[in-house]
């Protein structure tokens, strides 16, 4: 299972020149292989945060682009477990709740999570492709 962080989902529901070839790669491959591909529920209010506030200009309207993430990725349940999980990372990680949960959601389900984020990378505290 490969899970998308927030910038990865809209690289490839836009352009998808942004994404690294690792990680077409492996989206690819998952595809391929009928893995599963999802998405953190904190993805799609990132997304619509980012675009409510001119951060992000999406090529549909926000509700229609929803409504693309929802038909081509999966979304993951945000249990208990994933927000116990992200809260207790060491003090040197994330200060980003979105990105303490997209990475907690990685290790609870353990997947591997495609991100160009730096500093979630370089943690290591999950499996990561870019």
């Amino acid at each position: 299972m490969i899970l998308l962080d927030t910038h990865v989902i809209f690289w490839l529901l836009t352009t998808g020149e942004r994404l690294s070839g690792r990680a077409r790669a492996a989206i690819l491959q998952a595809r391929i292989a009928g893995e599963e591909i999802v998405y953190s529920p904190v993805s799609i209010y990132e997304i619509a945060y980012a675009s409510h506030r001119n951060r992000m200009e999406l090529n549909l309207p926000i509700d229609d682009f929803v409504k693309a993430i929802q038909y081509q990725l999966k979304m993951a349940a945000l249990t208990a477990e994933i927000v116990v999980c992200a809260a207790q990372f060491p003090d040197f990680f994330h200060g980003d709740p979105i990105d303490r949960i997209i990475t907690a959601t990685a290790i609870v389900m353990d997947c591997t999570l495609i991100t160009k984020d730096d500093k979630i990378r370089e943690a290591n505290l999950c499996k990561v492709v870019w």
